[in-house]
């Protein structure tokens, strides 16, 4: 684009608006990464943009000379103020983001671009259009439901897909969604489910009993290393016996209903799949454009269940507008009639996990538990503050209680290091690199430098969690879990899954300690057994060392006055298909 050539050009070479700067071809053909031959070409439609002046310089040898005649700061206004009048904030932000602009144009252009964010309601090809547009800190990982296991990614997915049976959290039950009633041996090993009729995917196909049964062998298949593939390790027989009915049949007994209302076995199309090109689900949003900068969802209007009330969800790669808080605004509405703030608590908890599949001396249980001693959780909270509300001692807010505070002396810290098999190396020690919890790694670093442990710290973007360079370097991990709504299918995921951050450093045999925690854990059908099966399973991880609990957290959360239907899941997002914008009735007065 013209615009961007101008850009680099005057960032390269203005010295101040109608000076003269002397510049050969050559050096043209590098500030544009093109040939001499296209760098005259460029030069030739600046000038006639009347942005520049150029006098060719006569004589072998002679440089050329430039005047730079638009400023570049108004320039950049007009540009993006013509990307938003043309509804083209992906480019705005993308030329922002692709430029070293000066800062008091970018700070500029930003405050501009802010305005464009939140709930707004527009008028496109005369018809009334609720459009909810938000930033986005880090290009999204993965939409494969099967494969959801990070928040904002997980949320989104629920946007798209839809799965045989939801939680109601309120109800505390299964209730039918996909699958409008289901059917259950005495012994919880052969299950039936029936299917709604007239169902529809984003392509205009009707579900079936062979999406799910394909969605099934997808999950089943090993060759796909689908996480969640535990669900169905006891599976024995699956059919479709009928448009709308599926039979399962296990040799174990087996929680169908909670693996069923799982993002994870969400229901793909058996003609597409899952095809990132060509995202397909029955949800209440559909995906029409997807690229690494920009997602777009539009309210899919054959949803078999309560249509979407919002038109349209635009996400943009924006890191740069990201604040601590979630905001759901409206910047249209008058300011003074503004907000509520809610603060959401997460179900969950931050933690300090050890790889058990590398070498080194966090394999030793003596370094670990010196290492447990030395963080005092309760001094950081109190002097990094935010977001971090107390102490944790477990993944449940409700089962924390209140940790007793132990605080190493010197003494002691110099003996059980003796006692280790920590010889002063320098530790890998990973973090998610967000801006909170490289605070968080910083100030274990220079806690533990104190009593004689060095740490060497490495950001690793979410979007980076499925890598194996995680496992293959890390010495300890800075992760946190937040559960979901359904506690017993977030401690499931938690501790089953393949790409639960707890299972991939566990090793073989603690897994399989693990596992008969979580099968016991699934089987006992009874909520006072449930928790205290939860509970040994995590007495055993705290008595061996295996994490560290760190705290628990919240953020808070603004809302517009004008919105209606903000209800937050466990993730803190509000359901994109329930909220809608109060219409100002003011103006027809």
């Amino acid at each position: 684009m013209l615009f961007d050539y101008y850009t680099e050009f005057y960032l390269a070479k203005a010295q101040g608006a109608y000076q003269q700067v002397k510049i050969s071809i050559s050096e043209c053909a590098r500030i544009f990464y093109c040939s001499e031959r296209n760098a005259k070409l460029i030069i030739h439609k600046l000038e006639h943009e009347h942005w520049i002046q150029w006098v060719s310089g006569r004589g072998r040898g002679n440089k050329s000379q430039v005047a730079f005649l638009k400023p570049l700061s108004s320039l950049v206004d007009e540009q993006i103020d013509q990307f938003i009048k043309s509804h083209q904030l992906d480019k705005a932000l993308t030329f922002i983001q692709s430029h070293s602009l000066p800062d008091s144009v970018t700070e500029k252009c930003y405050k501009r671009i802010t305005q464009e964010f939140g709930y707004r309601t527009e008028n496109k090809e005369h018809q009334e259009m609720d459009i909810l547009r938000i930033p986005m800190r880090r290009r999204l990982a993965t939409l494969d439901p099967a494969f959801a296991a990070i928040t904002s990614e997980s949320h989104i997915a629920r946007q798209l897909f839809d799965c045989l049976v939801n939680y109601n959290i309120d109800l505390d039950a299964f209730v039918p969604h996909l699958a409008h009633s289901w059917e259950v041996s005495s012994d919880q090993r052969r299950w039936t489910f029936y299917l709604r009729k007239g169902v529809t995917f984003h392509h205009g196909r009707e579900l079936t009993s062979e999406d799910v049964l394909f969605t099934i062998r997808r999950i089943c298949d090993p060759v796909n290393q689908v996480p969640c593939r535990w669900y169905f390790r006891s599976i024995s027989d699956v059919s479709a016996v009928h448009p709308y009915v599926l039979k399962l049949t296990f040799t174990e007994p087996t929680p169908a209903l909670l693996f069923f209302s799982s993002l994870n076995l969400a229901i793909l199309s058996s003609d597409v799949g899952f095809n990132p090109e060509h995202i397909i689900g029955t949800g209440p949003f559909r995906i029409v454009k997807y690229n690494s900068r920009q997602l777009v969802l539009e309210r899919f209007g054959d949803y078999f269940n309560l249509r979407a009330l919002l038109n349209r969800v635009e996400l943009y790669y924006a890191p740069d507008l990201i604040s601590s808080q979630k905001t759901y605004d409206v910047p249209n509405k008058q300011r003074q009639s503004v907000n509520h703030e809610e603060v959401h608590e997460d179900i969950g908890s931050n933690y300090i996990m050890f790889n058990f599949k590398k070498k080194g001396p966090q394999q030793d249980y003596q370094f670990r538990k010196l290492f447990d001693l030395i963080i005092d959780r309760q001094a950081l909270i109190h002097e990094l503050g935010g977001n971090r509300v107390r102490v944790s001692n477990s993944f449940l807010e409700t089962e924390s209680g209140e940790p007793s505070r132990v605080i190493a002396r010197d003494d002691q810290v110099k003996q059980s290091l003796f006692h280790s098999r920590y010889n002063g190396e320098m530790l890998k020690f990973y973090y998610f690199g967000h801006h909170a919890v490289k605070l968080d790694a910083q100030w274990i670093q220079k806690r533990a430098a104190e009593r004689g442990i060095h740490l060497e710290l490495h950001p690793l973007s979410l979007s980076d969690f499925y890598s194996e360079q995680l496992t293959e370097e890390a010495d300890m991990v800075l992760g946190g879990e937040v559960m979901e709504e359904n506690h017993e299918l977030g401690i499931a995921h938690l501790f089953r899954d393949e790409s639960s951050l707890i299972r991939r450093m566990i090793n073989q045999e603690q897994a399989r300690r693990i596992d008969l925690f979580i099968d016991q854990f699934l089987q006992t059908g009874n909520e006072i057994a449930t928790c205290r099966v939860f509970q040994q399973l995590e007495d055993y991880m705290k008595k061996n060392h295996l994490l560290i609990f760190m705290y628990h957290s919240s953020r808070e959360i603004m809302f517009h006055s004008a919105l209606e239907g903000i209800k937050l899941n466990a993730f803190g997002w509000a359901d994109f298909s329930k909220l809608w914008i109060k219409p100002d009735l003011s103006a027809g007065k």
